[in-house]
């Protein structure tokens, strides 16, 4: 059971039981049994909200490469190297570290560098130039995991000069599902100021995916009662039904989200503002 003792202490970034467990003969390149199969190094910089990267996760990084970690090999649900993690986290000194080791060939699921420098949260000012250069060599609204280079960029980074790079390289701000729908995979922490970067950019708020759910569908299925408010005050339609006939409300009532459902009372009762 080392491996769960090391990719613990990895996740963590606990650094001195990271250098126990090595020492002690715990593989640096054990692979997780999970369907995600993390490596010690994957694991290590997996991204999460709730748990920020930080320096001790940089000297984890310093401490496997020593101890003979392979830094080529993808892992995560992402199947990212450790050095694309390391920019999508934005660790930017693990990133240092890792600059040298980028990957042997394509995404095998269709990651692009645009893609990943979009969505990178690595300092702002390092990302306009190198965005520009390969917007114009990709796609600019290549799909990946729902979501466009923009919808990353905005809100995954939250960098509105990059997103504004993208625009001008014709990102198009209804192309794909909507953030809302891109948020069921990816929970953006900037997802209200990318809504309104979005909406000042011209996305249309009542576009439907294949299941006729607009994103105020999506909004009310996620309990995001921020959104919601958004959404409405710009012209969200409250009573679109989706192919299975129910409204945001229907959904929000189902799923018990409470802040969102007084929401949508309330649009029901009075008349909508339109920002």
């Amino acid at each position: 059971m080392k491996w769960q003792l090391l990719h613990k202490a990895c996740w963590a970034g606990d650094a001195k039981e990271v250098a126990r467990l090595l020492a002690a003969g715990a593989d640096p390149n054990g692979v997780a049994p999970t369907i995600w199969r993390q490596t010690p190094l994957g694991r290590t910089l997996e991204f999460r909200l709730t748990a920020p990267r930080h320096s001790g996760h940089v000297e984890t990084v310093r401490l496997l490469l020593q101890r003979g970690a392979d830094p080529t090999v993808r892992s995560t649900s992402l199947d990212m190297t450790p050095h694309e993690l390391s920019v999508f986290c934005g660790l930017e000194p693990a990133a240092e570290l890792l600059r040298g080791f980028g990957p042997a060939g394509p995404h095998p699921t269709g990651l692009t560098g645009l893609w990943l420098a979009s969505a990178s949260r690595l300092p702002e000012a390092l990302k306009p130039e190198e965005v520009r250069r390969l917007a114009s060599e990709q796609d600019v609204n290549a799909i990946w995991h729902r979501a466009t280079p923009l919808m990353m960029a905005a809100g995954h980074a939250g960098h509105f000069r990059v997103a504004d790079e993208l625009l001008r390289a014709g990102a198009d701000p209804n192309g794909g599902y909507s953030l809302l729908h891109a948020s069921c995979e990816w929970h953006f922490e900037h997802l209200v100021p990318a809504l309104r970067y979005l909406a000042r950019a011209g996305w249309n708020v009542n576009l439907c995916d294949p299941d006729g759910q607009t994103a105020l569908h999506k909004a009310a299925f996620l309990g995001y009662a921020a959104a919601v408010r958004f959404l409405l005050d710009n012209a969200a339609e409250p009573a679109a039904r989706d192919l299975s006939g129910q409204t945001a409300l229907d959904i929000a009532r189902q799923r018990n989200k409470v802040a969102v459902i007084k929401e949508l009372e309330r649009a029901a009762q009075v008349p909508r503002r339109v920002r």
